[in-house]
């Protein structure tokens, strides 16, 4: 075999050879053996090239097959890339054609790198991608490989090498799983301290609220009353007596400040809009939930596939009103977090949970948002007291096969004139084995699914975060 591989690399030597001997004694005509040599010595010509151009045909053959698998990589790998670009900057500034063109090439040339030593490809191919956007969310991805190969056996080519072309496209189309996203919202009172550390100021300094931690019950109840009777400043700061509005909550609205329920409202409205878009693909098989709790548990919207009808119960999410806050407070709504029981409700109330094969089987998303305090009634000043005890809720979902997204709306430090925050709240305010910010992690089905969102905007990113990561897990077609 060495002997051939020799012969088919250079041929113009052995015929040389063969000739050299037959002429060297000069008796060419009368040697039988000569003529037979000389003869075998020009016909053997043509089949040797007929070989050396079969092997380098074999070799061209073999490297477009292992080329394309790279390509084939590739293509898939950058298209992955632009779906989670586009699920993740759709509707924002950000999304311009020229950074999504970067995302696609880095992927794809990062698929090549990792993949063509073990497709046996000697060099690295070079590669270049082409984009064609079809909608919002879809797109198709073709990559082109180059490789420059070296004749194995330059005697019988007009070239000494050859590129070799691949192209490969990927199609991404919007999804045709069938998937429910069901939104568990905290709407405790709470979760009506101020969005911002300025909007918790403006709460406190305003000569008609006067209040920063958990006073905004819509109904304007307080334990000092026992009834909807306006409070006055005195009977917070001793000051003059200034008549304070019931309805703290109303009049925070009407001075323009927002709270964190007011940032929620609008991430979840934001959320639905854009998968309203989602849904003018009718491959987009998918319905929309949304619960509240507090001291109790709100079906605000049963699974639907009417954005129309999800939009309007979005709209409507805020704290909730509290009853009249008097004895026997343990069965009154007096303003707790019941998350244990909340989450219970919603496993037990959710149907047709799998693998989003069918509408029986749809892959359930749960977005779980809270202030990660759970309350626990007590006959102490407050009637209660806060633990984080709900974390086998959570651990229940999980088991029952939905993808559980946790984001954590901590507490700022608030220092509250009654010392409620700081006795209550602040103990699990930390990192730990009992803190909200572990349990709340905890929650989630990965690292990657919880989000801690420590002021209002930061509660919108992280539902339009949230969004992304549901689109490009259901999203993703991929056709070559």
């Amino acid at each position: 075999m060495h002997t051939l591989y020799r012969l088919l690399r250079r041929p113009e030597r052995w015929l040389r050879h063969c000739l050299r001997k037959t002429f060297a004694d000069g008796r060419f005509g009368g040697s039988r053996g000569g003529n037979v040599l000389a003869i075998a010595a020009v016909a053997f010509v043509p089949l040797l090239i007929a070989i050396g151009g079969a092997v380098d045909i074999g070799q061209i053959v073999n490297t477009r097959v292992a080329l394309q698998a790279v390509a084939d990589a590739a293509a898939l790998a950058a298209t992955k890339q632009t779906n989670a670009y586009l699920a993740a900057s759709t509707g924002s500034s950000s999304s311009t054609s020229g950074s999504m063109q970067g995302i696609a090439q880095s992927a794809a040339e990062s698929a090549v790198l990792s993949n063509y030593q073990g497709a046996g490809l000697s060099s690295l191919p070079s590669a270049s991608v082409t984009i064609t956007q079809t909608s919002a969310y879809s797109a198709s991805v073709t990559v082109k490989l180059n490789l420059t190969q070296a004749a194995l056996f330059p005697a019988f080519r007009s070239a000494a090498s050859t590129t070799i072309s691949v192209t490969s496209t990927a199609t991404m189309a919007e999804g045709s799983r069938y998937f429910q996203v069901i939104f568990v919202v905290d709407v405790s009172n709470s979760m009506g301290i101020g969005g911002t550390t300025s909007a918790i100021s403006e709460l406190a300094s305003s000569s008609q609220i006067q209040c920063a931690f958990a006073c905004h019950d819509p109904n304007g109840y307080s334990k000092a009353t026992t009834s909807c009777t306006a409070a006055t400043s005195s009977t917070r700061s001793g000051r003059h007596s200034t008549t304070i509005p019931c309805d703290r909550r109303a009049t925070a609205k009407t001075l323009g400040i927002q709270l964190k329920i007011d940032y929620v409202n609008e991430a979840v409205q934001t959320f639905i809009s854009q998968l309203a878009e989602y849904a003018t693909d009718s491959r987009a098989n998918f319905s929309v939930g949304i619960y509240t709790f507090g001291t109790g548990f709100t079906q605000m919207l049963a699974p639907t596939t009417d954005m129309s009808a999800a939009a309007a119960a979005a709209e409507n999410i805020d704290i909730e009103a509290a009853t009249n806050w008097t004895p026997p407070y343990s069965v009154t709504n007096y303003g707790y977090t019941k998350t244990t029981t909340a989450l219970g409700n919603v496993q037990s109330s959710l149907t047709n949970i799998g693998d989003g094969s069918s509408a029986s089987a749809m892959r359930t998303y749960v977005v779980f948002l809270s202030d990660g305090a759970e309350d626990v009634y007590t006959d102490n000043l407050w009637n209660r007291m806060v633990d984080t005890a709900y974390s086998s809720g959570c651990t229940s979902l999980k088991a029952a096969g939905v993808r559980l997204f946790s984001i954590w709306a901590p507490y700022y430090p608030v220092t509250d004139t009654d010392g409620q925050y700081e006795t209550l709240v602040a103990p699990y305010n930390g990192t730990g084995a009992d803190s909200m910010q572990n349990t709340m992690e905890t929650c989630a089905t990965s690292s990657d699914d919880y989000i801690e969102a420590e002021d209002g905007p930061a509660i919108q990113s992280a539902v339009s975060t949230t969004f992304s990561s549901i689109i490009a897990d259901i999203g993703l077609h991929l056709s070559q």
